[in-house]
């Protein structure tokens, strides 16, 4: 089936396009070309001039595992390892355990696709997220290598940074790790290690960076390393941000993550918000919007070696797309947005989750993709699988109505 999207506005992100639609193929799941309507399609969608398409969010770094509330072990802590010990000593800890992994990588999956994430990258060793990645309602990056971080107290996973970092290189991959998440002695030594285990390189995309010194800046910009950012977890427990504004001045190549609901945001929205508050307070200027939408689209897709398949709106490329509302400038409306700001999400060229007014464009896919309806955060939708189901069987393992704002779906008794 052949679709032609046409939003207000498309931002590739690079341009910002008011002339041309997206034709779509959706046996292929791929973008065919962006350009006037010279063709004719299956489908024709018309959309409002108040839209804007996007490159479907990467949300670059989670623990979709970790998808619970509420948060656990405020600090400020010396390190990340004093806040885990609360975390996994915590009520709320134990509440989370009875729920079977499968239903928290379903809790996550969703919390990521209601605030227009398409891609995820879940940070845990493969043999965990394995079997649940191709059940899931929005895609998870598949192909990496990790280590939990470069200290001596990380949580081991993996086979050692050179072994990983290696295997990286061999396959292209990313090799993923917590870099500096601390300000103890130890923390502070992880670009130091990483540097005599030969691991940093451009297949390096590390998280956090809380300790990074100009010298490790510089050792990183010149090593062309990605750095990944989670501002709500990193204030939640260390009432600190990264030194964003020193990556960025040295063109490190920066995206944004969420962490896990119980540290970190509650979504890729809520991030992007407390980012630009948080660096305002933290330099007294404001970071500029466009660049925080090159942190959740291109920027991560470079990082994690996809950008000749996502990151971008143009001819080849996935037709992972998310659409919002415009208030004012397309930009700031992106980096603003909530909930019902967010019109359509497409994921491989299938609407996958959207307002309930686009019914007959969902209708014309029902034979391949179960749908149902949901209302959250007061409006109706549509939605892959059953959210309200998952809520519900979540409920009967915990014993009550667990409430997740990360989720504010409205459940009819």
């Amino acid at each position: 089936m052949i679709i032609f999207l046409k939003p207000g506005l498309i931002l590739t992100p690079d341009d910002v396009d008011e002339e041309n639609g997206i034709y779509i193929d959706t046996d292929t799941g791929k973008i065919i070309k962006v350009s006037k309507y010279d063709t004719k399609a299956d489908v024709s969608l018309l959309l409002t001039s108040d839209t804007v398409a996007i490159p479907g969010i990467i949300n670059a770094h989670d623990h979709l595992l970790g998808s619970y509330w509420p948060r656990v072990g405020e600090g400020p802590h010396i390190s990340w390892k004093p806040w885990d010990d609360m975390l996994k000593s915590s009520d709320v800890y134990k509440e989370r355990s009875r729920i079977p992994n499968f239903y928290l990588y379903m809790i996550g999956a969703y919390k990521n696709l209601i605030s227009g994430v398409t891609t995820v990258m879940d940070h845990i060793p493969h043999h965990i997220n394995r079997e649940f990645i191709p059940k899931l309602p929005v895609k998870v990056i598949e192909n990496y290598t990790l280590a939990h971080e470069v200290s001596k107290y990380d949580l081991k996973w993996g086979d050692g940074v050179e072994i990983e970092h290696s295997r990286a290189i061999e396959k292209n991959w990313p090799f993923v790790t917590h870099i500096e998440e601390g300000f103890d002695e130890e923390s502070m030594k992880g670009v130091e290690y990483l540097e005599k285990m030969g691991a940093l390189t451009g297949h390096t995309v590390m998280i956090h960076g809380l300790a990074l010194s100009d010298e490790d800046l510089d050792k990183i910009a010149k090593a062309k390393a990605h750095l990944i950012t989670c501002p709500v977890s990193n204030y939640f427990m260390f009432k600190t941000i990264a030194r964003i504004k020193e990556w960025l001045e040295r063109g490190i190549n920066t995206s944004l993550g969420t962490d896990s609901p119980m540290s970190g945001g509650m979504n890729i929205l809520e991030e992007m918000k407390f980012l630009k508050m948080a660096y305002k307070s933290k330099y007294n200027e404001d970071i500029d919007d466009r660049t925080v939408l090159y942190m959740i689209t291109k920027n991560p897709a470079k990082a994690f070696r996809i950008d000749n398949e996502v990151g971008y709106i143009k001819s080849g490329y996935r037709a992972d797309i998310t659409i919002f509302r415009i208030r004012k400038d397309p930009f700031s409306s992106i980096v603003n947005a909530w909930f019902n700001d967010i019109e359509i999400v497409f994921i491989n060229g299938i609407p996958m989750y959207g307002f309930y007014y686009y019914k007959d464009l969902f209708d014309k896919f029902s034979n391949l993709v179960d749908y149902s309806k949901a209302i959250i955060d007061m409006k109706e939708r549509i939605i892959v699988g059953s959210l309200e189901e998952l809520m519900k069987t979540v409920w009967k393992f915990v014993g009550f109505k667990k409430q997740l704002p990360f989720i504010p779906i409205t459940v009819e008794d």
